[in-house]
């Protein structure tokens, strides 16, 4: 047989790979992002965001920078752990006797992951481009929560926590975001700026407040538990209305739901220490 004979035998044959194979090749693949496909998905809509927004600012060039690099590098993480199946769980920091390191590929990347979105959502949405609600805002919370629940976990960070500390937590993190979502509109000057002092201030004395519980939270006689939270939620209602309703929080930001989350902490906090009816502190 000749070769032409041969070549015409192989064009006539069978497919080489059939679709049942292609489309179980293609769920492997999916399935190798598992830990950080919403990472991906998260860069993705901030990427589509900064194209549909561009304007060639440096923060539009940032905001792009911190989607493709973290696209990219989900990508090499999902076709290694494809090709080489176990390679995220590969260990990179070899285990010391004193029980440090042991650290795998998973791990570093997503310590990495965690701290590139941390000042990449720091940035974008606290400075800009997206500052107010939008695809790119959502996109780099997104972002920012998916990479911190990859890191540390969520349930790692409230393990062992009694639903009381854990609520002064949130009640924390709020404090913090509004602090640093007030500093924008006096450095500015956006319309009505000068109640951002106020919530700067709310944020602080809330933030030593929080502090001072959490440390002290066994020894606090409930009396004066009842009277700070109570003085904390006028504090938040008083602060939230007037950033949210006055200025400078009067769209949808990171200040305008801080305030209100924040508000509604304190309103959890209260009502569990109201229908707390365990014994007194001794």
């Amino acid at each position: 047989m000749s070769s032409e004979d041969d070549i015409v035998e192989l064009q006539n044959g069978g497919p080489q790979t059939s679709t049942d194979e292609l489309a179980a090749g293609v769920s492997r693949w999916m399935r190798a992002s598992t830990p950080f496909l919403y990472i991906e998905l998260a860069s993705v809509v901030l990427m589509l965001a900064c194209i549909a927004d561009w304007s060639g600012t440096v923060w539009f060039k940032y905001a792009l920078s911190v989607a493709c690099v973290s696209l990219m590098l989900c990508l090499v993480l999902q076709t290694c752990e494809f090709f080489v199946p176990g390679f995220l769980d590969l260990e990179i920091v070899p285990k010391r006797e004193d029980g440090t390191g042991g650290h795998a590929v998973s791990k570093i990347a997503s310590i990495f992951f965690l701290i590139w979105w941390l000042f990449g959502t720091g940035f974008i949405t606290f400075k800009a481009p997206f500052i107010t609600t939008s695809n790119g805002w959502f996109g780099a919370w997104a972002g920012l929560l998916f990479s911190m629940k990859w890191a540390v976990g969520v349930s790692s960070f409230y393990s062992g926590q009694s639903e009381n500390i854990k609520w002064l937590f949130n009640l924390g993190i709020c404090s913090f975001i509004l602090l640093l979502a007030s500093i924008p509109p006096l450095t500015q000057k956006w319309q009505h700026y000068s109640a951002a002092g106020f919530s700067i201030a709310g944020a602080a004395i809330t933030l030593v407040c929080v502090t001072y519980i959490v440390v002290l939270h066994s020894s606090i006689p409930r009396t004066i538990m009842k009277t700070t939270l109570a003085m904390l939620f006028i504090l938040w209602v008083v602060v939230a209305g007037v950033v949210t309703f006055y200025g400078p929080f009067i769209v949808t930001n990171n200040g305008y739901f801080s305030a209100w989350i924040g508000c509604l902490c304190t309103l959890k906090l209260l009502i569990m220490e109201m229908g707390d009816e365990s014994p007194e502190h001794s």
